[in-house]
């Protein structure tokens, strides 16, 4: 069976925007084979808020831990993204070895799929997903609000965003760090 090629969805109506990637882990050309155990890791690692995977705009602190969930506070160029300046609390939770989700508990709400796709032929994806409420009076979009933080350029797309992970993860594996 031919290897799959990456797919890229994006759905825009009134209220909300949704982004969905899914990349091909191990498609020709690849020198470091990257196993589900490693993904599953991987999503582990990131969801801890690891300063490998979270983007430089980005600023994350544990609040509260348990096996399945994840508060941390975030903050976004330096600051909060809440008009009120309070803390912005992200909770990701982790739904068996293949699954994160990661929400903000205040303000414009998003939302965060982080998964593992195994197809019939054993192939693996990584899947990034990403939904944004636009209708929330605070909603900003992220390219304006990287605009207003002074930030030099948008941040990436979610299809960029899955390709950055991915990388990150391939090198952790070829240090065997996973």
């Amino acid at each position: 069976m031919a290897p799959s090629q990456e797919r890229v969805e994006r759905t825009e109506i009134d209220a909300l925007e949704i982004q969905t990637a899914s990349i091909p882990v191990n498609s020709e050309g690849k020198s470091t084979p990257i196993s589900k155990e490693q993904l599953s890791l991987a999503l582990r690692v990131w969801g801890k808020g690891d300063k490998r995977f979270i983007p430089s705009f980005v600023d994350s602190k544990i609040i509260k831990e348990s096996n399945n969930e994840i508060i941390k506070e975030i903050l976004h160029y330096g600051k909060s993204s809440l008009v009120d300046g309070s803390p912005n609390l992200q909770r990701t939770t982790f739904r068996g070895d293949n699954l994160m989700i990661t929400e903000y508990l205040a303000g414009p709400w998003f939302m965060a799929i982080a998964g593992i796709e195994e197809k019939e032929d054993g192939e693996l994806c990584f899947l990034l997903t990403t939904l944004r409420h636009k209708q929330h009076p605070d909603y900003i979009s992220p390219s304006d609000a990287a605009k207003t933080a002074g930030a030099e350029k948008p941040p990436p797309t979610t299809k960029q965003n899955a390709k950055r992970v991915l990388g990150i993860i391939r090198e952790l594996v070829k240090k065997g760090e996973l």
